[in-house]
């Protein structure tokens, strides 16, 4: 017989609920076998010496996958357009879409590897007050939540009554 012992609080606790503005969201939908090449792209993004916030990366579809990249607004902002444009060239079935000033929300917690449901207790609350979700990643004991500009308020306020700091 096995034992597992699950952490579980009523009220889930976190380290920080921080939230950071004036980002800028890119958004790439590219062809499974495109991957090589737009790795090779971020690692020529990350040689802009502009800060990335978030990268994530996600199927999209059977046959697509889909990076966002979250950015500090900032003069670096139309170097990363240009390249990523650049990648865009020859690239049937590959779609950029750019989103100026949105808002990046930061979850640490201590147990979000220990328990399930953080995601899932993150993003209920934003759908229940109508608060669009951008993007969303999750990676170790942080949550990665971008929200539309002048969102960040109100999408704290909502996940102060499902998180406790």
């Amino acid at each position: 017989m096995e034992t597992i012992a699950v952490y579980w609080e009523p009220k889930i606790r976190v380290y920080g609920l921080t939230s950071q503005v004036g980002s800028s969201l890119y958004t790439v939908v590219f062809p499974f076998k495109r991957l090589s090449f737009w790795a090779e792209t971020v690692r020529r993004l990350g040689e802009t010496g502009e800060e990335f916030l978030l990268v994530n990366l996600q199927t999209s579809s059977a046959t697509s996958m889909l990076l966002c990249l979250v950015t500090a607004a900032g003069p670096g902002d139309g170097e990363i357009s240009r390249v990523l444009e650049k990648g865009l060239e020859n690239e049937e079935g590959t779609t950029l879409q750019i989103v100026r000033s949105v808002e990046l929300i930061y979850l640490h917690g201590p147990h979000f590897q220990d328990r399930y449901g953080i995601a899932e207790a993150a993003a209920r609350p934003l759908r229940l007050a109508d608060i669009p979700i951008l993007s969303f990643g999750c990676a170790g004991t942080s949550v990665f939540i971008v929200v539309p500009e002048k969102s960040a308020i109100a999408a704290t306020s909502c996940l102060s009554e499902t998180f406790v700091l």
